[in-house]
Formats: structure tokens, C-alpha cells, sequence
């Protein structure tokens, strides 16, 4: 966990912690990666606001590799709790088994081959969250 939503009073802090967030590489623990944002991200104790819609931008750079049959129920939990989830694969090695294995408020992007995501995809990216 690299920071809380409390963490940043100001949109240029926050975009500026994302932007600094270090590359780990190894196994893909989607599962994972879903259970800390719904547990740690998603409640008022670290900065969650009831008021707002939650979303998370899930970006991988490959398939799911450790706790891979807990992803199915990960999905049921955040599309019960109306979350709206964007994928975003950083190569064409990421599989559609998320988009799929849940409801329309799951999108994803892949093959976005740089390191830093172009300004294009963004925006398509953020125009989603709003439709």
C-alpha cells in the first residue's frame, strides 16, 4: 500500500504520488490488488467518502498468477458494492478473464505498450468512468 485517500488534500499531490508509484514486477495478485482496495482503499476510516462513486483503475501487465480462484468471488464482492472497475493492460499478454468474469461496469484496455499511459488512452479512460 503506497498511500490513503487521507493521505492528499490537493488533486496535484495525488496525481503526483500516482505518478511516483514504483514498479514491483513479479507475480499478479489481482485477487489481491482488489481485497486491499476494497478493504484498505474503500472505507471512511482512510478516506473514503460515502457520497462518491468508487472506482478502481487496475493496471496490470499480465495474467493473474497467485490466488487465481479467489478472483471470481473479488469481482462478485466489488460489483455488489456498485464499484466500477477499468482494467488497464500495459501489454497484449493481459486476458479478457476479468472483463468477462463480471458485469458491464468492468472495462479494459490493453496493449498499451510505454510505461506511462498516453494521454489518448486516458482520456478514453476517464470518459468511461463517466457513462
Amino acid at each position: 500500500m503506497q498511500f490513503y485517500l487521507t493521505n492528499f488534500t490537493d488533486t496535484e499531490s495525488l496525481e503526483n504520488a500516482i505518478r511516483n508509484i514504483p514498479y514491483c514486477g513479479g507475480n499478479t495478485n489481482t485477487s489481491g490488488a482488489l481485497r486491499l482496495t476494497r478493504t484498505q482503499i474503500f472505507n471512511t476510516a482512510n478516506g473514503d467518502r460515502p457520497d462518491v462513486p468508487n472506482v478502481i483503475v487496475l493496471v496490470t501487465d499480465g495474467n493473474p498468477t497467485r490466488e487465481t480462484d479467489m478472483l471470481p468471488g473479488e469481482l462478485h464482492i466489488i460489483t455488489r458494492m456498485d464499484v466500477r472497475v477499468v482494467g488497464v493492460g500495459v501489454t497484449n499478454e493481459v486476458s479478457d478473464c476479468a472483463a468477462t468474469a463480471c458485469s458491464s461496469s468492468i472495462y479494459l484496455y490493453k496493449g498499451i505498450q510505454n510505461s506511462a499511459i498516453s494521454s489518448t488512452a486516458a482520456n478514453r479512460i476517464v470518459a468511461r468512468l463517466y457513462t
